[in-house]
């Protein structure tokens, strides 16, 4: 009797088999089916810590016990690391504890980026998809985003070498971001505020290849106003480059009141005048890098006192010009101003002693709010509950004198302000500035 072997039949169909079999397990082992093996519908992503104020950051993936990312630096990114599709719970801790605890949305098969971004008080976490559209030949893409907290809307120029963008139409008017799709060249990008030259941003030419696809991210360094970015190319293993801005903002304070009124350079640009004893001034934008500053008397053009300093790209600083310490001269200083928006339902506040008394507090609502502070210096920023007509006290020493007072301020939530106490003990005022 003759027995039928299908198509697999015969010394043929034994051979037929055994190739088939084993170009399966070939197979198998090649997508790898092992248990640490990526699997072909993961997402492939890597972290930068964008968030200034908090220090080395770990992120720890659902239930794990172990750290999906450990320790990563301000301003580093890591390489890129297998998450499953889907949604996962992302924790996100530093020295002091978890800071972040959400539910992130990866999609397989994608090369991403995952950015922590913020100030101490507004740190988030989000996802940079690695999917900009084609373009046409001849043309690459260059998308903007941001997680600059607090920045306004802003117009977006890309220049040639021959052009002058204050000449030109910006690319991208009035946004938070966008996409702009443009033919291959050479280009410097800046931002500059919706509607005006003024910088905010400035980024060094580079070339923008064909059908490549580029991401400009801003964040916050410590300006509210100002933002620092990252270039990154998509699809490309090479790690993100952290851009520093070319502009800085400062303003001045007359906290003395020997002279009635001051003028103030900044470099050799006259940037403010007549800033009466206990006047603070709005904020203007200066070039990042060494710089110095001088307040000069406004009738003689005098030099009252100077100094030299850098100012860091994005960046906000604050200048005073201080009563002299036992009859000594007046003296300028200056403070390194954060003026990240406070959490959902504060506002943020800090002292300045830029007076001759020493050791000064402040309390809101009769309630201390800072340490004491030495005179010409700052204190931290605190978060604290907004109210209109918030009774003001500027206590002294240990035991907690009073020794200045406002019936009441109003502090609205969202915003950020500086107390400063100018002049000398008995002749002392307070001055309370919005900082935007």
């Amino acid at each position: 009797m003759k027995v039928s072997m299908g198509r697999f039949g015969g010394t043929a169909g034994v051979r037929l088999l055994f190739t088939s079999i084993l170009m399966v397990a070939v197979s198998l082992i090649s997508t790898g089916c092992g248990k640490n093996a990526a699997k072909s519908e993961d997402a492939s992503v890597r972290m930068i810590n964008l968030a200034p104020e908090s220090g080395s950051l770990s992120v720890l993936l659902n239930t794990e016990s172990s750290n999906w990312q450990s320790n990563v630096g301000y301003k580093e990114s890591t390489g890129f690391k297998s998450i499953a599709n889907g949604s996962q719970r992302v924790r996100i801790s530093n020295a002091g504890g978890v800071i972040v605890d959400t539910s992130i949305g990866f999609s397989g098969q994608r090369k991403q980026l995952l950015v922590v971004y913020g100030g101490q008080s507004s740190v988030g976490v989000s996802i940079l998809q690695n999917d900009i559209a084609a373009s046409s030949q001849g043309n690459s893409k260059l998308r903007v985003v941001s997680y600059a907290v607090g920045l306004a809307a802003f117009d977006v120029y890309m220049t040639t070498a021959t052009e002058d963008y204050r000449t030109v139409e910006p690319k991208l008017r009035n946004v938070t971001g966008g996409v702009y799709e443009t033919p291959v060249g050479t280009y410097t990008i800046r931002l500059t505020s919706t509607g005006t030259k003024d910088l905010l941003f400035e980024m060094p030419a580079r070339a923008f290849e064909d059908r490549k696809y580029y991401n400009l991210g801003l964040f916050n360094e410590g300006s509210g106003a100002l933002p620092n970015a990252f270039f990154v190319t998509q699809d490309d293993d090479t790690a993100p480059t952290v851009l520093t801005s070319t502009v800085s903002r400062v303003r001045a304070i007359n906290a003395q009141a020997t002279n009635a009124t001051v003028n103030v350079r900044v470099g050799t640009t006259l940037a403010f005048t007549n800033i009466p004893f206990g006047g603070i001034s709005s904020y203007t934008r200066t070039a990042a890098g060494d710089g110095s500053v001088a307040f000069t008397d406004t009738t003689a053009g005098a030099t009252l006192s100077a100094f030299s300093g850098t100012f860091a790209g994005g960046r906000d600083y604050s200048v005073f010009l201080a009563p002299g310490l036992a009859g000594g001269p007046v003296t300028a200083f200056r403070t390194l101003d954060t003026t990240f928006p406070p959490s959902s339902g504060k506002a943020r506040v800090r002292l300045v002693n830029a007076s001759s008394a020493a050791d000064l507090a402040l309390a809101l609502s009769f309630t201390p709010t800072t340490p004491a502070v030495a005179t010409r210096a700052a204190s931290n920023y605190f978060e604290v509950a907004p109210g209109a007509g918030t009774p003001v006290t500027i206590t002294q020493g240990t035991t907690a004198t009073p020794v200045l007072s406002l019936t009441g301020t109003d502090l609205t939530a969202g915003l950020t302000y500086t107390f400063v106490v100018s002049g000398t003990p008995g002749a002392l005022i307070l001055t309370v500035r919005q900082d935007n």
